[in-house]
């Protein structure tokens, strides 16, 4: 009879693998090239663990092969485990400035920059998301900040003199940007946000050149082309700054100040219904930069390090 209840009993399941056990797992499918397994082992340790260290790997995943919604997932899943957590809210905003999504972005690193004071990455990117937000004068404000917690630093220097830039304020911009671009050579980006600075002096020679040497890099780079577009206006070579205009607004659809200069041209190209589209496309991109900084102002930020 003792034989027979033996043989009768269910068979014992083997233990749940620990959270450790998972991460090192996954750790191991990443190494053979199984992203499929490692986000599923990940899930994994996230659900039964309730594992930010895993929510963080697995958004990391997610946003490489381009599934950003799935990453914004798993990271507000791990800031509702960890909120404070400076590595959570690092990956958060960063995410959410990837996605156009500044507002979001903005308050979270509004907390790091009050956890943190003297971090500044975190200044630099609350800057980046102002100015994308469109509140650039407190972006210059948080950018300075940056710029005193770590001199000279490339990005921050070219975050800066863009912020500049869009204010008008070329005579500042312009010593910061040549600056960046001394101590970073090879960044597009600088070089074309300095042909800006100098087309804004009215230094249409030295604008012209290192457009088209950033051009030469980066044939859609959207200042790049938006100056060049500028310096043929200049020129009353409508039709090359026409196709040059084109090519920036493509590059930076947000951005409405492409569409307002292709009003112009197609205005002096004696072409009324082009010019009355573009402007109709600047005042809806306006419109749209506008409700961004309007619901940055409702949710109270400020912009401001304290």
């Amino acid at each position: 009879m003792l034989v027979l209840a033996l043989q009768g009993a269910p068979p014992r399941q083997a233990p749940l693998p620990d959270r450790a056990t998972l991460l090192a797992q996954a750790n191991d499918a990443l190494q053979r090239g199984n992203r499929a397994e490692a986000k599923q082992l990940l899930g994994k340790a996230a659900e039964r663990y309730q594992s930010v260290r895993a929510l963080l790997q697995l958004a990391r995943l997610e946003a490489a092969d381009g599934r950003t919604a799935e990453a914004m997932r798993a990271l507000t899943a791990a800031r509702a485990l960890a909120p404070n957590a400076e590595e959570v809210l690092v990956a958060f905003a960063g995410l959410s400035l990837r996605v156009h999504a500044p507002v979001p972005a903005i308050l979270a690193l509004e907390s790091l920059t009050r956890m943190y004071p003297s971090e500044p990455r975190h200044a630099y990117l609350l800057g980046v998301g102002l100015m994308t937000a469109g509140d650039v004068p407190a972006a210059i404000d948080v950018l300075r900040k940056a710029n005193t917690l770590e001199p000279d630093r490339p990005l921050t220097l070219l975050a800066l003199g863009l912020a500049y830039n869009n204010q008008k304020l070329f005579t500042d911009s312009r010593p910061l940007l040549r600056r960046a671009l001394d101590l970073d050579p090879a960044s597009v980006e600088t070089l074309a946000a300095l042909s800006e600075a100098e087309a804004g002096e009215g230094d249409m020679i030295a604008a012209e050149r290192d457009a088209s040497r950033a051009m030469t890099r980066d044939p859609s780079n959207a200042t790049a082309n938006f100056v060049v577009g500028m310096v043929r206006m200049s020129q009353q070579r409508y039709a090359e700054a026409r196709d040059a205009l084109i090519t920036a607004a493509a590059a930076d659809p947000r951005s409405p100040k492409a569409e307002y200069q292709l009003s112009l041209v197609y205005a002096r190209m004696g072409d009324p219904a082009s010019s009355d589209r573009h402007l109709n496309q600047y005042r809806e991109k306006l419109r749209a930069l506008e409700a961004t900084l309007e619901a940055l102002h409702d949710t109270g930020s400020g912009g401001v390090i304290k």
